[in-house]
């Protein structure tokens, strides 16, 4: 076999065809497993080119070919042996990159494009050598409706009149609307970042761009069968179930090899610092943003991000780290194991942390808060701070608890956080030291809705005037609930931290009618019709303001029912005499004897006023010295 990294222009500028064979499956790649990870992957490529940013090739994997004899000679002829779901993507990309040229009226990218989805006519003996990709019989009849459509509407009145059983949302039809409508936005600017220069390139300049990101920066390594090579054998091999290896396995055999051909002792370094990766701990599952991953996975990534300072996606992580290797001029293979096995240890406190309490409070919380991006930073972080200057490292969890929490209580965008954090890593490493203070700045100077630090007047008014519940999902809401009964602990009680399994109790229930009327008014002078809508304004007001922070607790899955939607003088003295929450302490006022919507404000007020001081703004207090 012949194997060669190829470019997409090399690969289908040609007067070529890719057939691939009957008895291969259909065209199945999907959303969320392919399509949107492709698409992330050319986004990313497309961004740093109008940034002006190097860029390195990006390898989409490799396909198996074997040609085929034409009797011709008139069009070259593949056979796809193996890779036809990503033959098959790509050219439904570049079928749609063709169009959006169409309808911008780009007739220069038109062409460009239409020379690598269709073949020549006057080379052509037979339909399927018109196209660049011929798919198995079962994709044919979708795959030449797309091909010649022009838009995803006139495919729409193609389909309807065609055949009104073929998928609208999914295989061949699908990946063409997908990637249309993603290639449509982003040539507009509809995808751009906050205050992005690029956003004033014309589409002409865009088209352009998108042609050589994807002629030139795309790449797939082409395996071509040699006469002797069985098709077939090959193929089965290739697709045989078996034990798929970990990102963390390839790494493994990629550093020890290097350390085998530098003379390193191999052995000695295996039992000495990776040895503890190969552990249950290690290869345990752990939710990494939205999916799962092996742990040791999950650290290599983290790990990645803080050396390099760059993003590293999760199906990329075994090629970035083979980059990342190769280009250090610092630092010996073996040294690279070494460092890995440090900062492991590093990342295993943050898994099981031991009489750190700070830093256990802030991991519980972060599983509210829903992200993990901020693990690299807390990795370099600790490394340096810990245990010297341990109280410098729990200030800068304060501050990045307080940055996120905020955040998300105001309901802000998580969008843009990985790269927050980079940056945020750039900042405050300073001649291999770690400059807390300079943490507190960069966060509180952000501006757009991306990065900005909310005030305390916004988070009040949040907190005092909006709907909590439904605003937010129930965990999120928990948090802040939680948060505040630690803040409300006294040492003189026995309860330190409430229990993660209680739940979240309306004091006026949500369906308060029955038990809970409302203040009379004067309706001296009003006509029914004006009555009926006072009733109605106020009974608004309160479905509104029975949502907020005020008239919110946390409770045991057991008091709840026997709760319900009794009235106040039912309710009190039960939540008073069962809950012994640091929270529900305040329902012993005076002033909770009735419980309305003058009360359920006031404590809102209190509330909001202990939120301000659990996530203090740090850049006000720093000010203020």
């Amino acid at each position: 076999m012949e194997a060669n990294a190829r470019a997409l222009e090399r690969l289908f500028d040609a007067q070529i065809s890719y057939q691939v064979p009957l008895f291969q499956r259909p065209y199945v790649w999907n959303v969320d497993d392919h399509w949107e990870p492709l698409w992330d992957d050319i986004q990313k490529l497309l961004d740093d080119q109008l940034a002006g940013v190097k860029a390195r090739p990006h390898f989409l994997g490799a396909v198996v070919l074997e040609v085929v004899q034409n009797s011709t000679g008139g069009i070259q002829e593949r056979q796809v042996i193996d890779g036809q779901q990503r033959m098959t993507t790509l050219q439904l990309f570049l079928i749609a990159a063709r169009d959006v040229a169409a309808t911008s009226g780009v007739e220069k990218m038109v062409n460009r494009f239409s020379d690598v989805v269709s073949n020549r006519a006057d080379r052509i003996d037979s339909e399927d050598e018109a196209y660049k990709i011929w798919p198995t019989n079962a994709d044919r009849d979708a795959f030449k409706l797309v091909h010649a459509a022009g838009s995803p509407a006139a495919l729409k009145a193609q389909l309807d009149a065609a055949d009104a059983t073929l998928s609208r949302d999914k295989s061949i039809v699908g990946a063409y609307v997908y990637f249309y409508e993603k290639v449509n936005a982003w040539i507009s600017g509809e995808l751009d970042e906050e205050d992005v220069p690029a956003r004033t390139k014309s589409k002409d300049d865009r088209l352009g761009v998108l042609w050589n990101v994807m002629m030139n920066l795309l790449k797939v390594v082409v395996i071509d069968l040699e006469k002797e090579d069985e098709a077939q054998v090959i193929f089965e091999t290739l697709n045989a179930r078996g034990q798929e290896l970990l990102p963390a396995d390839l790494i493994k055999n990629f550093l020890f090899r290097r350390c085998a051909s530098e003379g390193e002792p191999v052995e000695k370094l295996y039992e000495q610092y990776w040895k503890a990766f190969e552990s249950d701990f290690w290869r345990e599952e752990v939710k990494q943003g939205r999916i799962k991953r092996p742990r040791v996975d999950t650290f290599i990534n983290y790990f990645l991000v803080m050396e390099t300072r760059g993003e590293v996606k999760s199906t990329h992580l075994f090629n970035d780290f083979k980059i990342y290797v190769q280009d250090l001029t610092d630092l010996k293979t073996a040294d690279v194991i070494r460092r890995l096995a440090r900062f492991g240890k590093v990342f295993a406190q943050f898994e099981q942390p031991k009489d750190h309490p700070r830093l256990v409070r802030f991991l519980r919380r972060m599983k509210a808060i829903d992200t993990t991006t901020f693990f690299p930073l807390l990795l370099g972080a600790y490394d340096v701070l810990v245990p010297a200057k341990r109280e410098e490292f729990d200030r800068l969890l304060g501050i990045v608890e307080t940055f996120l929490a905020r955040r998300q209580i105001v309901n802000l965008t998580t969008k843009g956080y990985n790269r927050l954090f980079i940056d945020l890593i750039m900042q405050a490493t300073v001649d291999g030291g770690f400059d807390v203070d300079r943490v507190g700045t960069f966060l509180s100077s952000g501006k757009g809705d991306s990065s900005r630090f909310p005030s305390d007047a916004e988070l009040r008014s949040v907190l005092v005037e909006d709907r909590l519940y439904n605003r937010l999902a129930q965990y999120k809401v928990r948090f802040v609930l939680e948060a505040l009964d630690a803040y409300a602990f006294n040492p003189k009680s026995e309860i330190d931290t409430a229990p993660e399994d209680l739940t979240i109790e309306h004091v006026m229930p949500q369906d308060w009618a029955a038990h809970w009327p409302m203040a009379p008014f004067d309706a001296e002078g009003l006509t029914p019709e004006a009555i009926s809508m006072r009733k109605s304004q106020a009974a608004t007001a309160r479905d509104r303001i029975v949502h907020t922070l005020g008239n919110l607790t946390l409770i045991t899955d057991r008091l709840n029912p026997s709760l319900s939607n009794g009235s106040w003088t039912a309710k009190r003295p039960e939540l008073l005499k069962f809950s012994k929450l640091n929270l529900t302490q305040y329902f012993h006022k005076a002033e909770c004897v009735s419980w309305d919507e003058e009360a359920i404000r006031a404590r809102s007020e209190v509330l909001a006023d202990q939120i301000l001081k659990i996530w203090p703004d740090f850049a006000a207090a720093r000010d203020a010295k």
